[in-house]
Parts: C-alpha cells; structure tokens; sequence
C-alpha cells in the first residue's frame, strides 16, 4: 500500500473529525429530545391534576395570538399567584400577570 502524502493525511484526519462533530451533535440533539419528552410529560401530569382537581380551568381555550391567550389565562395565572403567595405566607400582590 503507498504512502498517503501529508495532505492527504490531513484531508483523511479532517474527515474523521467531521464526523466526529456530526456524531457529537447527533448526541446533543438526542439529549434535548428526551429532556423535551420529560418536560412534556411532566407538564401533562401537571394539567391533568389542575383540571382534576379545578374542572372549571378546563373551560379555557388557547386562542390566535398571545394577547387573546393572555385574556383568557390571566385569571387561571392570578389563581395560580394566590396559591403560591398563601404558600409562601406572602400577602403581598404581584403587579402583572402572565408572562408573555
């Protein structure tokens, strides 16, 4: 078998790390994939135990834009706020509420 020349050993080595990078990124995106998955479900179990719990939230219904969302969720949000802030022993209000 002949010699590779330098440049073609360079060229040889650049390929490998190529892939290299490719297989890396693979591994980043698969990663992120199942952290999405996890954080999907856990929001799902979440939404179930609110409108288990408070049907009456299950009434809401995304909208065409943030602002109609905003309308429609900011009771639902300052619920949420009162809950967390009696948990906290805090009396105090919050100015604003979804955050968009």
């Amino acid at each position: 078998m002949a010699r590779l020349t330098l440049d073609e050993r360079i060229a040889k080595e650049e390929q490998k790390l190529k892939q290299l990078k490719a297989e890396k990124h693979a591994e980043v995106q698969r990663k992120k994939e199942k952290e999405r998955a996890i954080e999907t479900r856990r929001k799902i179990i979440l939404g179930g135990m609110v409108v288990k719990y408070f049907p009456q939230f299950n009434e809401l219904q995304p909208k065409t834009s943030k602002d109609e969302e905003y309308i429609e969720f900011e009771p639902f949000a300052n619920f949420l706020k009162e809950v967390r802030n009696k948990e906290n022993g805090n009396k105090t209000h919050e100015k604003g509420t979804v955050s968009q």
